[in-house]
């Protein structure tokens, strides 16, 4: 699943129009747009248009009532009439930078951000969106600077801050970025966003608990939180709870339904579930929505193995090793498929290059070895076994192929050997897991023990 993200956004995304100088008609669309009447808004700002078309009040209120009903683009177009009319208006150059923000133009939103600088320099809404837009564009130095001259213009502006930590914290500078949410969350306890990013580092300190408690009061305050739903996800699957997570996600889907990571991570969760049709139903998704996600396709391809769909599961991971070829795990999946469909020299090659990338993986050394079990290389099919201990003492499957190693190689028999490989597998495994291997690994040292074979080894 993917790696928990902190959320940069837009604060406040619009500044309203001043009402200060607005006729009794344009005080009252301003009326609709603070109470989020959208359309009631445009109404009364088209009436007024009527008769006065240069009103730039109502031009104001008419660009905020389209971006409000997402209609970006006859926002821009209402927002570039206002500015024409009103150059030096901070508020309208800000909104439409905003707008075009919707619309992905990211320089050009930038530009529209500086505009509203410049013709009033201590306006801190624009620093705050320009910091986005500049993190958008991966111009992170600049971004922190936005940020901080948000902050500076306007201490108690609680968006800044949140948005500054988490710049911060993909910097690595988490102590200070977690000072950040602190500062946001107590200037806005209603602004959920310093609450989920603090859940984020809580779970990454290993306080499972502590970051649910804290994302569940943001669910609480705001049950429409996306952010918080998703994170809240990744918190219980962290901890093993895969029902529980599984229903956050697909409440984060409800609001986000074409989101290729919910979908992901929905995949991810039915396969921890064993639900693999699921998986391969949600996961095929997130790869049609995004083709180019690697993890996903990998994803799907471990779904489609699991549900005996060798074929499908090939394609996906050749697929996963061509977005990303320097992925150990892509090729080490790939050799299983291999060697499933009893291909062991592609097999073999392609835990070669897992190995060649990764030379820790233990499952690559283990399955490599598994690969040359029926070769006349036995000393390589050894050597494979004991690099994947190596890698990791623990690795259970390594003691059972040690254990039958010892027990059967021609050359190589240590009944010794084998009962204390064998012992470590029963010791290391989940029995719930692998039942049928426990129970003839317990056969097999019974009748080892019982013809007293165990400690005799051959010369």
């Amino acid at each position: 699943m993917r790696t928990l993200l902190l959320t940069i956004l837009v604060a406040g995304l619009l500044a309203a129009p001043a009402a200060a100088k607005a006729t009794p008609r344009e005080a009252v669309a301003i009326g609709y747009l603070r109470t989020g009447d959208f359309a009631k808004a445009l109404a009364e700002a088209d009436a007024i248009l009527a008769t006065r078309p240069d009103s730039p009040t109502a031009l104001f209120c008419r660009a905020f009532a389209l971006a409000g009903l997402q209609k970006p683009e006859e926002a821009l177009a209402a927002y570039d009439r206002v500015v024409k009319l009103a150059p030096h208006d901070a508020r309208a150059w800000n909104n439409r930078g905003v707008v075009l923000d919707d619309l992905m133009r990211y320089e050009e939103a930038a530009e529209s951000y500086r505009r509203a600088i410049r013709e009033d320099p201590g306006y801190a809404s624009p620093w705050n969106n320009l910091g986005v837009t500049l993190d958008k564009l991966g111009r992170t130095p600049e971004a922190v600077n936005a940020f901080r001259n948000a902050i500076r213009r306007k201490g108690d502006y609680a968006a800044p801050h949140n948005n500054l930590g988490a710049v911060l914290y993909e910097q690595g500078k988490k102590e200070e970025a977690a000072r950040h949410f602190l500062r946001a969350r107590a200037l806005d306890p209603h602004y959920m966003l310093p609450a989920i990013n603090l859940g984020v580092i809580a779970t990454e300190k290993g306080d499972l608990k502590g970051a649910e408690l804290t994302l569940r009061a943001a669910l609480e305050r705001d049950p429409r939180i996306t952010e918080a739903r998703f994170n809240l996800g990744l918190v219980l699957y962290r901890q093993k709870r895969y029902a529980e997570a599984l229903e956050q996600m697909q409440l984060a889907l409800k609001d986000r339904p074409e989101d290729p990571e919910i979908l992901n991570n929905l995949g991810v969760l039915c396969f921890y579930l064993g639900r693999y049709r699921g998986a391969v139903t949600y996961l095929a998704d997130a790869v049609k929505r995004k083709p180019d996600f690697q993890q996903a396709w990998d994803n799907l391809g471990l779904a489609h193995y699991y549900t005996g769909n060798l074929e499908s599961a090939k394609e996906c991971f050749e697929k996963s090793v061509r977005l990303e070829p320097r992925g150990p795990f892509a090729h080490y999946n790939l050799g299983c498929v291999y060697g499933e469909m009893g291909e062991k020299r592609h097999a073999a090659l392609e835990f070669r290059r897992a190995l060649e990338l990764d030379p820790n993986l233990a499952e690559a050394h283990h399955n490599l070895g598994v690969m040359l079990a029926d070769s006349a290389d036995a000393g390589k099919e050894l050597e494979n076994y004991l690099e994947a201990l190596e890698a990791d003492p623990n690795y259970a499957d390594a003691h059972l192929s040690l254990g039958i190693f010892y027990q059967t190689r021609e050359g190589y028999r240590d009944l010794q050997k084998a009962a204390e490989h064998y012992r470590a597998f029963l010791r290391l495994v989940n029995e719930k897991d692998d039942p049928e291997s426990v129970k003839e690994v317990r056969l097999i040292l019974s009748r080892m023990e019982s013809a007293g074979l165990a400690a005799r080894a051959e010369r």
